[in-house]
C-alpha cells in the first residue's frame, strides 16, 4: 500500500466506516497474484468515498424521509426527496469498481474443480 496516497485519500475519507472499507479492500487487493497496483488504490479509495456519501444519503433518507408534503399558499404538493436517487446511482458505481478490481463473485471467476467420477475406467 502506497502511504503517500493513503494519507491523500484519508484527508477525504472521514468517515470510520468507510476508512474501515478502504483498508478491508486494500487487505483483499493485496491478496491477488497481482496485488495492489497505485491504480487499484485510486479505485479503492473511489469506493471508500462512495461508502461514505451513501451514510451521508442514508442518513438524510433516515431523518427526512422518502419525501414531504409542502405549501405553497393554499397549494399543497408532495415534493420528493433526491437522496434515495442519489444513492442507488452511488451503489451502482461501487459495484461497478468492485467489479473493475474483481473483488465480486461474477468477476473472480470460479476455478476449476477436479471431478473425480470414474467416468473413464468405466465399463
Amino acid at each position: 500500500m502506497n502511504e503517500t496516497m493513503k494519507k491523500e485519500h484519508f484527508e477525504r475519507i472521514q468517515d470510520k466506516r468507510a476508512r474501515h472499507m478502504y483498508y478491508r479492500l486494500c487487505e483483499a487487493c493485496e491478496k491477488r497474484p497481482e496485488g495492489l497496483t497505485e491504480p487499484d488504490q485510486m479505485l479503492v479509495a473511489d469506493i471508500a468515498y462512495a461508502e461514505q456519501m451513501k451514510q451521508m444519503l442514508m442518513d438524510d433518507i433516515a431523518q427526512r424521509g422518502l419525501g414531504q408534503e409542502r405549501r405553497n399558499g393554499r397549494q399543497m404538493y408532495w415534493a420528493e426527496n433526491k437522496s434515495p436517487a442519489q444513492l442507488r446511482a452511488y451503489m451502482e458505481q461501487q459495484r461497478k469498481h468492485l467489479g473493475e478490481l474483481k473483488l465480486t463473485p461474477g468477476k473472480r471467476g470460479s476455478a476449476e474443480v477436479p471431478v473425480d467420477d470414474e467416468f473413464d475406467s468405466f465399463q
